[in-house]
């Protein structure tokens, strides 16, 4: 720590020198050789002034003069330590400037490292090969880690995931999330940071000596109870009747509404009376029920996979489209789904190609949610208290085929699924004869063996 013998300038010298002296002046100190306090504008700063080994004069700025203090006296330790440098055949301005440009590039190494830079760009670009340019990976992604997107990849620890799983396992809406997902969630980020490795962008990957917990039996009972008696169940005959009023009172609704609205200056609206369907909510309500198919689903069908010359629906889940060896719906259409969606085909104008329901307003594909205001009011029309949401359709159609003992391989090909696993967990409970049943058929294998035995009893 520099002591204020070590240099001639005095705390009042440095003071008045800031207040009085022109614009570049120079106030020398006698003791450190090229020490010095330059005037500007809007006061004063200590410099060092040397002359590098190439002959080169340099000048160092050693900070602002405040009150010739503390800011000196750390000048004149600046002063002092470049001084011992060039001593020792080192150029400071040239150490500063190597320490700069580190910096820099390591600010710009870092910031290719982070996840969210990755991920937006050279991880973007690979998942664009895909069919579904990677958006449903890109996504997960996203949501799963976005407190860990501003994170060096290489810098992500087994803390920072064994964190993630802890706070990961409750989702936004407060209730335990399937341990399958976090699984799902966490492989999609492996493979991204295995991607990153392969590119030379990281050394390893911070995955490799990090496994997740397995997921808690309390954990698992919580959330097979929390949603299964709810929602993973057949709709009640009373509902069933609520929806089915319901979509007729809407459907009633929004034609009294296109009526009212022609009737009061606005004639240029077209009528909804000669429709077959006056929304496109009540053919998407209808497939949705014929199929037990997701929403997202219905959305994205297009009219090459709804192939209504052969009555056949034939798609790839969204779920499952960027897997290597995707789930594929193949469904059969009776003649009364065939009918209301050929008269919604028509009323299109029988398009070629294309969505299935496009955006009235732009043709393009409607927002997830678009359905959800219609299903509502279907609900209240229909006076349907209970707590059902329009996934409930999904459900109600799986359940139905489990309860009455279509075997559960076929209803997860009918489901969209390439096991009967999810199904087994979570509508396995609507068929518990399904065992007894089965083994009802081999019961009878061997009875006139047993008989011939019990005779030869009594005879004996």
């Amino acid at each position: 720590m520099a002591k204020t013998g070590d240099t001639s300038i005095t705390k009042t010298q440095a003071v008045n020198f800031a207040r009085d002296a022109t614009n570049m002046a120079e106030l020398s100190c006698d003791k450190i050789k090229g020490f010095h306090l330059v005037k500007t504008q809007k006061g004063a700063t200590w410099r060092l002034r040397y002359t590098d080994f190439s002959g080169k004069r340099r000048k160092l700025s050693l900070g602002k003069l405040v009150d010739g203090t503390s800011d000196r006296m750390k000048a004149v330790d600046l002063a002092q330590e470049y001084r011992g440098e060039l001593s020792k055949g080192k150029d400071p301005v040239a150490e500063i400037t190597k320490l700069k440009a580190k910096f820099k590039t390591d600010s710009e190494l870092r910031e290719t490292r982070l996840l969210r830079t990755y991920l937006e760009g050279p991880y973007k670009k690979h998942q664009a090969k895909k069919k579904d340019g990677g958006r449903h990976t890109l996504d997960l992604i996203s949501r799963a880690f976005s407190d860990l997107l501003d994170t060096p990849m290489d810098a992500i620890t087994k803390k920072d995931l064994a964190d993630w799983q802890e706070k990961y396992r409750i989702g936004n809406d407060g209730k335990i999330r399937a341990h399958s997902t976090t699984v799902r969630s966490f492989s999609a980020l492996r493979t991204l940071l295995r991607h990153a490795v392969h590119s030379g962008t990281i050394a390893s990957d911070p995955t490799t000596n990090f496994k997740l917990s397995s997921e808690a039996d309390e954990d698992k009972e919580k959330r097979l109870s929390g949603d299964s008696p709810v929602k993973r169940r057949m709709l009640t005959s009373q509902e069933l009747t609520g929806i089915s009023q319901g979509i007729a009172l809407y459907k009633e609704e929004l034609i009294n509404k296109r009526e009212n609205s022609r009737k009061h200056g606005q004639a240029n609206l077209p009528t909804l009376n000669n429709l077959a369907h006056p929304h496109w909510f009540f053919p998407f309500f209808r497939l949705a029920a014929y199929t037990g198919m997701r929403p997202g689903d219905l959305y994205s069908l297009n009219w090459q996979e709804l192939n209504l010359t052969f009555s056949r629906l034939v798609k790839v889940p969204n779920k499952t489209r960027h897997h290597g060896n995707p789930s594929k719906l193949d469904l059969p259409l009776d003649q009364n789904i065939t009918e209301v969606m050929d008269s919604w085909h028509k009323q299109l104008g029988s398009p070629v190609n294309g969505l299935v329901f496009p955006s009235p307003a732009n043709g393009n594909k409607m927002d997830k949610k678009a359905h959800i205001r219609h299903w509502k009011s279907v609900l209240q029309l229909g006076g349907v208290t209970s707590d059902i949401d329009f996934y409930s359709l999904r459900h109600h159609y799986i359940s139905k085929l489990v309860a009455n003992s279509v075997p559960l391989f076929t209803v997860a090909r009918l489901a969209g699924h390439k096991s009967t696993k999810m199904i087994e967990e979570h509508y396995g409970h609507l068929a518990p004869h399904a065992a007894a049943e089965a083994l009802s058929l081999i019961s009878g294998d061997f009875v006139n063996e047993i008989l011939e035995e019990r005779t030869n009893e009594k005879r004996l």
